[in-house]
Order: C-alpha cells, then sequence, then structure tokens
C-alpha cells in the first residue's frame, strides 16, 4: 500500500470537516436550505453534477431528495418517491458495496431524473447509521464487507448518490472520499429520519388533534343547547355555540359583540334575576340550581329554557371561566302546563260533584215540597180568593223555576267537571244549540257588565262529539270575548258592545259562530294566537293554552276552528269573529245512545224502599209516592240491609248513590249477589250524575237513574216502567220455586 500524501490527508479532513459543520448545524438535513448547504459544501472538494440522497421506502421503491449543480444549485423535485433500480438496491441496499453506472440516459426514472439535468453518470454509495452513542461524523465502519448492512455492524440506512455530466465520468470518481463523506453523513442522516418521522408523527397527531376540535364543535353547534362560556372578569360571552343562532335567531358574531346578550335574551325580569345570581355564584366559584326562563326571539315567539350556570376551576382554585347551557324546554312546559290544567279540570270535577250533591238533595226536597204545596192549595180544603189564588200559583211557579235554573247552573258544571273521553271512545249525539245555552249561562256574569248578549240559534243537525269538549271550547271563546272588551263606565256604554253567538248548518257541517265588537286581534298576531302560550293578556288572566286546547278538540272531532279580525262587514272595522266548523253527525256515525225519557206508565200499587240519608227529601218522596204506593223509608244502607235481612220484601228500591257509610253502589252489589231479582228492581237517584265513577257503575249496572232533583211524577213512571219490566221474570220465578 502506498501512503497517502499529507496534502491529499488534509484536504480529505478539510472535506470532511465541512460536511460535519453542516450537518451539526442543522437537526434536519432533508430539507431544501440544509441540503443545498450539504451539497455545496461537497461541491467544493468533489465535483458533480447531482448530489442525492434516497432512502429505501417500507413498501417499495426510494424516497429521493437531490440537487443538481449548475451555474446554481437547483432543486430536483425533493422527497420525490421514484421505483428503485434493481441493480443499484440489490449492491448497496444488500451488499452494502457502491455501484456505478456509467451511462444512465436508457435507465429507469431514478437514471433519467438525472440525465434529463444532464447527469449521464452515477455513483452511489451506502450511508450507514451511526452507532449507538456516537458523535456525528464517527466512522460507522466497523468491520469487513459482508451482506445485508455490508458487514459494517451498522444498518444501510440510504444511498448517496453523485452524479456527473458526462457518461464514464463515474469510473473516475473519488470512491474513498464519497465513503468517507456518506459515514460523515450517517448520524445527521439518521437523527433527520427520526427528526422526520417525529414531525410526521406530530403533524398526525396535530390534523388528529384538529379533527377533534372540529368534532368537537360539530358536536358543541349541533348539539339541541345554547352552549355558552363567559368570562370570569367580565361576565361577557367568549364563545357560544351556532345552535343558539338557529335557536335565538341572533347570528353568533353578533351576540359575541353585543355586551350582556344573555341577560337581555330573558324575556321577563325574573329570568333575569336568576341568570344574574347565577352568574354571579359562578365567579365566586359555586355552583347554582337549575332555573326556568323565558328567552326572546328575533322575529319569533319566545321559548321556555332551563339554564344551569357553573365555573371552571383550576387546581389551584382559580375560576377560569364560567360555562353554562340552556335546553329548550318548551315542549316539556306545555305538556307540563296541560297536566296542571288538567289537575285542576279533575280538581274542579271534585268540587263540582261535592257542590251539586250539596245542592240538589235540598233542591229535590224543595222541588217536591213546592209540588206538595200546589197540590194543597188546589186541594178542596183551601179556599182563597180568586186574585190570591192567581198569586199563590204564580208564586209557587216561579219558585219551581228559580229552583229548576239552579240545578240548570248546576248541572252545566258537567261541560268542564266530566273528565275528557280517553282517544278511540264512544262519542255522543251532541246539541248544538244546548250546549251553547249551557256556556253561556256559565258566562253570562262575566259578558253582561261589559256588553249585550245576542243569540241567533237557528235549528241544527247533532254532531258527534264529547259534549264536555265543545262546550270548554265556546266558553273559552265566550270568556275571550269578554275580556276583549273594555270594562264600561256606564249601562249605556254596555249597550253599545254585543257579543253574538249564532249556529248555522247547510245539512252536512255545523258552525257555532262567536263573534264581538271589542279592540279585535292585531294583523301581525293572528297567525300566532293558535301557538301555544301566546296571549296578549297579562299572567293574572290567562296562560295563554285556550286557543291552542281548543283548536286541539276541535280538530280531534273532525273540524276546524278558524278567527277573522276584523269582523268583516263591520262599521267602523273591529271585533273579532271564531268559526267552529264541525261535520253533522250521519245515519252511519257510531254514538253512544243517549237515555230516553222515562214513559209515563200507570203501574199497580207496589211496596218501595226509599233509602235516602237526606230525611227531608226523604219524607217528601214518602208523601208523594205514598199517594200511589206502598212506601218504607231506610236512612241508610245499613238500614235497609238489615230490614231485608229480617223479612221485609219489596218490588222497587229506589236507592241514593252517595250516602254516609255503604254508598248506593256498593249497596247494589250486594243484594246483586244475594238477590238478583230485587237488584233488578233498583233505581238510583243522586245529586251527581256526572263523574267517570259513577258514570262507570251505571253503565255496567244498567239501572235508571233519576238525577236530582226530580219530580214525583219523575219518579212514579220510572217506578212503573221497572215493575212493567220485572213482572215477568218475578212470574216466572215464582212457578219455578213451585
Amino acid at each position: 500500500m502506498h501512503a497517502e500524501p499529507a496534502s491529499e490527508r488534509v484536504g480529505r479532513l478539510v472535506a470532511l470537516n465541512a460536511v460535519l459543520t453542516v450537518v451539526a448545524r442543522h437537526s434536519n438535513l432533508l430539507l431544501p436550505r440544509p441540503f443545498e448547504e450539504l451539497a455545496a459544501a461537497v461541491g467544493r472538494f468533489a465535483a458533480f453534477q447531482l448530489l442525492a440522497v434516497v432512502f429505501p421506502e417500507p413498501e417499495g421503491g426510494l424516497r429521493a431528495y437531490a440537487v443538481f449543480r449548475g451555474d446554481a444549485l437547483a432543486a430536483a423535485p425533493f422527497g420525490a418517491r421514484l421505483p428503485a433500480p434493481a441493480a443499484l438496491f440489490r449492491r448497496v441496499f444488500a451488499e452494502g458495496e457502491p455501484f456505478s453506472c456509467d451511462d444512465n440516459r436508457a435507465g429507469n426514472a431514478l437514471a433519467q431524473m438525472g440525465a434529463g439535468e444532464g447527469c449521464l453518470s452515477y455513483v452511489a454509495l451506502p450511508v450507514r447509521a451511526a452507532p449507538p452513542g456516537a458523535e456525528p461524523g464517527h466512522p460507522a465502519r466497523s468491520g469487513p464487507a459482508g451482506a445485508g448492512a455490508g458487514g459494517f455492524g451498522c444498518p444501510i440506512i440510504a444511498a448517496l448518490v453523485v452524479g456527473y455530466g458526462d457518461a464514464g465520468a463515474a469510473a473516475s470518481a473519488p470512491i474513498p472520499l464519497l465513503e468517507e463523506i456518506a459515514d460523515a453523513l450517517g448520524a445527521g442522516l439518521d437523527r433527520s429520519l427520526r427528526v422526520v418521522a417525529g414531525e410526521r408523527e406530530a403533524a398526525e397527531r396535530l390534523l388528529r388533534i384538529r379533527e377533534l376540535e372540529e368534532q368537537h364543535r360539530n358536536l358543541l353547534d349541533n348539539a339541541p343547547l345554547i352552549i355558552f362560556r363567559l368570562d370570569p372578569e367580565s361576565g361577557e360571552l367568549s364563545f357560544l355555540n351556532r345552535h343558539a343562532e338557529r335557536l335565538l335567531g341572533v347570528p353568533v358574531a353578533e351576540a359575541l359583540k353585543t355586551p350582556g346578550f344573555l341577560g337581555e335574551a330573558h324575556a321577563d325580569p325574573e329570568g333575569v334575576m336568576c341568570f344574574e345570581d347565577a352568574v354571579a355564584r359562578a365567579k365566586l366559584g359555586a355552583p347554582s340550581a337549575s332555573y326556568e326562563a323565558r328567552l326572546r326571539r328575533r322575529g319569533g315567539d319566545a321559548i321556555t329554557a332551563r339554564g344551569t350556570v357553573y365555573p371552571l376551576v383550576s387546581d389551584r382554585g382559580r375560576v377560569v371561566a364560567i360555562e353554562g347551557v340552556l335546553a329548550d324546554v318548551s315542549t316539556e312546559h306545555a305538556a307540563r302546563t296541560r297536566l296542571i290544567q288538567v289537575d285542576r279540570l279533575s280538581t274542579l270535577g271534585t268540587l263540582a260533584a261535592g257542590v251539586a250533591h250539596e245542592i240538589n238533595n235540598p233542591a229535590a226536597f224543595i222541588l217536591l215540597g213546592l209540588d206538595m204545596l200546589d197540590r194543597l192549595l188546589r186541594g178542596p180544603n183551601v179556599r182563597m180568593e180568586g186574585s190570591a189564588a192567581s198569586s199563590a200559583s204564580e208564586l209557587v211557579k216561579e219558585l219551581r223555576d228559580s229552583i229548576k235554573r239552579i240545578v240548570d247552573i248546576v248541572r252545566d258544571l258537567k261541560l268542564f267537571a266530566s273528565p275528557p273521553q280517553p282517544e278511540g271512545s264512544r262519542r255522543t249525539l251532541t246539541d248544538a244549540n244546548r250546549t251553547v245555552e249551557s256556556a253561556l249561562s256559565l258566562t253570562r256574569g262575566q259578558i253582561i257588565e261589559r256588553a249585550q248578549i245576542v243569540k241567533n240559534l237557528s235549528e241544527v243537525p247533532p254532531i258527534l262529539m264529547d259534549d264536555g269538549r265543545l262546550g270548554q271550547v265556546i266558553v273559552n271563546l265566550l270568556v275571550n270575548a269578554a275580556q276583549a272588551i273594555p270594562k264600561p263606565s256606564s249601562k249605556h256604554e254596555a249597550r253599545d258592545q254585543t257579543v253574538t253567538v249564532e249556529t248555522r248548518s247547510d245539512g252536512e257541517t255545523v258552525e257555532i259562530v262567536v263573534s264581538d265588537t271589542g279592540a279585535g286581534i292585531a294583523e301581525e298576531n293572528l297567525p300566532r294566537i293558535w301557538a301555544p302560550f301566546f296571549t296578549t293578556k297579562g299572567p293574572e288572566v290567562g296562560t295563554g293554552l285556550g286557543l291552542s286546547i281548543s283548536r286541539e278538540i276541535i280538530e280531534r272531532a273532525g273540524g276546524q276552528i278558524t278567527a277573522e279580525s276584523p269582523v268583516p262587514g263591520r262599521v267602523p272595522p273591529g271585533g273579532a269573529r271564531f268559526i267552529i266548523s264541525l261535520p253533522a253527525a250521519g245515519r252511519t256515525d257510531e254514538a253512544t245512545p243517549s237515555v230516553s225519557p222515562v214513559p209515563r206508565l200507570v203501574s199497580k200499587r207496589v211496596r218501595v224502599l226509599v233509602v235516602e240519608d237526606e230525611a227531608s227529601l226523604a219524607r217528601a218522596l214518602s208523601d208523594q209516592l205514598g199517594r200511589v204506593h206502598e212506601v218504607a223509608l231506610a236512612p241508610s244502607a245499613d238500614a235497609a240491609m238489615g230490614m231485608l235481612a229480617g223479612g221485609q220484601r219489596f218490588d222497587v228500591v229506589l236507592c241514593d248513590l252517595r250516602m254516609p257509610g255503604m254508598s248506593g253502589d256498593v249497596f247494589y252489589t250486594r243484594i246483586r249477589e244475594s238477590d238478583p231479582v230485587l237488584a233488578q228492581g233498583f233505581i238510583f237517584m243522586t245529586g251527581v250524575g256526572f263523574g267517570a265513577d259513577v258514570e262507570r257503575f251505571l253503565a255496567s249496572s244498567g239501572r235508571p237513574l233519576l238525577e236530582k232533583p226530580f219530580s214525583a211524577e219523575d219518579a212514579l213512571s220510572a217506578i212503573a216502567e221497572v215493575v212493567s219490566a220485572n213482572s215477568a221474570p218475578r212470574a216466572e220465578a215464582r212457578d219455578s220455586s213451585r
């Protein structure tokens, strides 16, 4: 071996030092500027047309980083993926030896890339990773050449490619110098690969973070909630999700710029107070209970929202943000309000039943007493002058009419006290005019202090629906009509205002029209009056549910309800008119048959047991019925059971349904089990002919009912009907017992 001249050794060391300086300066050589510096350093000691570093790809091929040397360094497609020449790959990466190509014009893509830039030949040398712990530039070679890793103990990670402008120039390339440069690059390129891998992983993680952020934002924006964040110092909005824009009708950008936006969005002072109190507590790091409030909507009706505000507290106990949610609970609020309304109606039903019982019992006695008084006054033992007799008769008639009016008002409570019929239940043939009269009797007091009542009731066919629900709708319209008319300062002003009720029919439909001469409905409010909770009245007057519920009732019955304001043709313009249109009941419609009046039948004298806890009413019944039948009185069901157990026999039992102790239905059930024949002779009396329990029992028993107050003739006719119906079965029972 010839000793290396000192000048060559010095030149080689200077070249390596220049390369190592670049390697030490940059943590990643696989960037355009560091790679150009590297190419410039190599170019000072070894001429080339192309300098490239290529890395094998896991899925095959090579990743090339290259610059061309002309008048100035020009970057080739940096980081391009190219197919790997089989000969180069085998020689460099498998055998760990230099590879030389003297003419690459007919070669593959890597060779043609160089040929296109005037590089006609090249050499490729293996670049080995540095040994663990080695400093950059530490020789990677540690043994003889061999396969795979080249036999030098360190894996080959890349190939240093040096290209030349002339064909055949690669044969005279300074291979020893280039090999040392390749070895010097090992640690730097190994580090660069790790940096690239780390950057790629960081980029992938960043991309994933951005994707998660986007998903999180989409989740927040599309969640059916208003989600917000407030600055803990100023209390102003720092974040508001997109759903708030859809719900409130205010662009997010505008909301974020508006001071105190969320506070102003609360429609009521109570809501503003709850929100501000929750924010104040959150600033102190304390949570607060949720609250409900109405929120304004731009261009729409207010909504009901449930708000929750809470602090975000750091590990050091500092409030770093205030967050909260506002959930739209309008539907839930509407359902809850409806339940409250139903509960109130149920309570009203209970109260009405009790009131009806307490009124109808004495009313029944008064009517029977008036009948008795009238009969006595007309008797042969009473003598009065003509005018006195006429006055007494007229007085009895007026007293009877007054009592009946009281009873009619109590019965009209059935329109509201009876529970709504369940879906799919059978409906009754309803007289629209009778329902209008009942509704007017209940609302007359509210109307006449403001206006005159005008009735134009035509003869109309019956309609098929729940009578109580129709009455509820008409009463609601009448009350609204009265409230639309200001309270007058004099009776003369009240005479100038009217509330008009009309009924009409074309044979196919029945229309009920309620109109008034009040202030009318503003044009912009007319489409909104059917929305739940919309009202122009104060909260002490109404809830805004009346018209919404009314439309639902009418539409469930197959009809429709419309509103007009001002009333067409009215001068001056004003007032409002509501038109209920319902289909007339046809022959094929299924309806619950109404009870026919009890026929006036004459019967033979029978034994009648009157079971009634009201002593005065029981005595009056005994006196009146005793003219025709043999009557016995029992003050309670227990007393009646004792009389029957003692052997007394009766053909008919007139039994009150509601009594202290054993009720009439329990008494009937026991008799039906012990004496089915006598059970067929029951006639029930009640001052409360409505209520789910009463109606169910009467339907299941099939026994006739006398609603208090009733006349003596009604009771006698009911007895005659029962005796006639039971005479044949009783005869058969007697024959079979012989």
